[in-house]
């Protein structure tokens, strides 16, 4: 819990550091054609923020879509894992072990 609030705390210093830097910088938006569809002097962190809401917006309609596929799975009826893949991680392969054979000749040569 409070390693969350220190993120949380964080980021609201991020976000409001970069409005802080960017209160004078403004800029002009044309939205259509003509002089009609331009908004003047909109400050950039306005701006970002209009962008990143829309963004969110979009991604609303795929989350419905995926929270209603899984609500429509019955709980009782699980369709089974497909078998998983033997991987063998860099290095983890076990020596074979040395046969007598081995050790009498080590010896040998000493």
């Amino acid at each position: 819990m409070p390693g969350r609030l220190i993120a949380f705390i964080l980021i609201l210093l991020a976000i409001v550091s970069f409005i802080g830097f960017n209160i004078e910088n403004s800029s002009d938006i044309r939205i259509w054609f003509g002089e009609k569809g331009v908004l003047s002097d909109v400050p950039i962190f306005v701006s970002f923020f209009v962008m990143y809401l829309i963004g969110v917006i979009s991604v609303v309609p795929f989350m419905v879509k995926w929270r209603m596929k899984k609500a429509s799975k019955k709980p009782g009826t699980e369709t089974p894992e497909p078998a998983k893949k033997k991987t063998r991680i860099l290095g983890s392969k076990k020596k074979a072990e040395e046969s007598p054979e081995d050790e009498e000749s080590e010896a040998e040569e000493d």
